[in-house]
């Protein structure tokens, strides 16, 4: 992660003073800083598939996937911040292929809190944090409990980044990983925010291995394989160390 808190800070007042502002800029920042996951995500999705989008914030991602899948396909996206799902309402609001849940995707369906970041919009964690600005109490769901009440009819590709939470959301979507041999994953790899929120990034590889996926790291435009050593070295990384990866079938 590459953090310049001048940025952030200004950002985080337009954010909470002049949204239509931010709102240019953070779409402006992200077509820059996130090109090598964009061109992924067009790499790997097709016209007519079904994405999640878990971790929506105010809609950036949802409004490139709901291009991206077509008239055909849909797209499901997942925010638990109550201003954030407002932001992401408004930014999808002319999109006919996107399916809003204002909820924190878990390993099941119940409540949880959200802790609100002081200095980031995209910075709120399912999971208690030291410095927080206020705490909101937010409805989870499981992935494979929304397939079984046939609220989700297929899913082709997962796009999430939770901020550490990741394994306990995957965890409610096993049976999916299991049955779906063709499923693609865009994820964060952020070992210190894997265990603040109770896990590990060796843990995270090694739920993964078993269901036969495996890992690629999204650098500097290519992709290259992920190894268990190289996430065992790594285990315990700090605050900053991140990058992204893709996750599908071994057999692939």
């Amino acid at each position: 992660m590459d953090f310049n808190y001048t940025k952030i800070k200004f950002g985080n007042w337009l954010y909470r003073n002049c949204f239509p502002l931010y709102n240019i800029f953070y779409s402006r920042f992200k077509i820059i800083n996130d090109a090598d996951e964009i061109a992924v995500l067009k790499k790997n999705i097709r016209s007519g598939d079904h994405v999640l989008d878990i971790g929506a914030n105010i809609g950036f991602y949802a409004r490139v996937l709901s291009e991206l899948v077509g008239e055909k396909g849909h797209v499901y996206c997942f925010e638990p911040d109550s201003a954030n799902f407002n932001y992401l309402k408004k930014n999808t609001r002319s999109l006919q292929n996107i399916t809003l849940f204002k909820a924190a995707v878990s390993d099941k369906a119940g409540e949880l809190k959200v802790y609100r970041s002081k200095l980031l919009n995209v910075d709120h964690r399912t999971y208690p944090v030291n410095n927080y600005d206020s705490v909101e109490d937010v409805q989870s769901l499981s992935i494979d409990e929304l397939i079984r009440e046939k609220k989700i009819q297929k899913v082709d590709l997962i796009k999430i980044d939770i901020q550490g939470y990741e394994l306990v959301a995957f965890t409610g979507m096993q049976n999916l990983l299991q049955q779906n041999d063709h499923i693609r994953i865009l994820a964060e790899y952020w070992p210190h925010g894997f265990k603040r929120a109770g896990s590990s990034a060796l843990e995270f590889y090694d739920f993964f291995h078993t269901l036969s996926y495996r890992f690629s790291i999204i650098e500097k435009g290519n992709i290259r394989p992920l190894s268990r050593d190289f996430v065992a070295r790594h285990n315990n990384e700090p605050f900053e160390f991140s990058f992204n990866v893709l996750i599908e079938k071994r057999d692939h």
